[in-house]
């Protein structure tokens, strides 16, 4: 038994913004994909689902969902594209379409989600005492990439992990 998957545009019950055949389109056009093409269906439509969700969940998006009986929060009103062309409130934006596919990508190459403790100080003080962390040091589930892909969209709402220590 498969995945339930939905990528009709605006749907009520719609669970993924790229269609298999667009994430397929999208990875043969790029190198180094190999885990990608080697991956069965079923598992690929389980990436796409996931990234749909992390997508949605780590961006603020300009602009409105289209209807309110959309289930995702795209397609959009009051997009514009980076050459400033405002964007249909039917389709969903190619960027977006393009970073899901990327983002599922990573999802099968690594567990995004894991909590890692790779805090790395960059600076200790000793008088007064401080401690401070490197900036970012808590893995972001989004890779660099993705975020840069749909930038000109929303903003990341990703935090960084800072501790500071100060004498009073």
């Amino acid at each position: 038994m498969g995945i339930a998957f939905d990528a009709t545009v605006g749907g009520a019950s719609a669970n993924a913004y790229p269609t298999l055949a667009q994430a397929n389109t999208y990875h043969s056009e790029n190198l180094n994909r190999t885990t990608w093409t080697a991956t069965d269906n079923n598992t690929k439509l389980a990436a796409i689902v996931m990234a749909t969700r992390l997508i949605d969940a780590s961006f603020d998006w300009y602009g409105s969902k289209s209807t309110t009986t959309q289930r995702l929060r795209h397609p959009r009103i009051g997009l514009v594209n980076l050459d400033g062309e405002a964007l249909s409130s039917t389709v969903i934006a190619e960027a977006v379409l393009q970073a899901t596919s990327e983002l599922a990508f990573w999802l099968l190459v690594s567990d995004r989600l894991a909590d890692h403790d790779n805090a790395e100080l960059s600076k200790i003080v000793l008088t007064p005492i401080e401690l401070e962390f490197k900036h970012g040091s808590r893995t972001n589930p989004i890779p660099d990439v993705v975020i840069d892909m749909v930038s000109g969209y929303g903003v990341s709402v990703a935090e960084s992990a800072t501790l500071g220590l100060t004498r009073a």
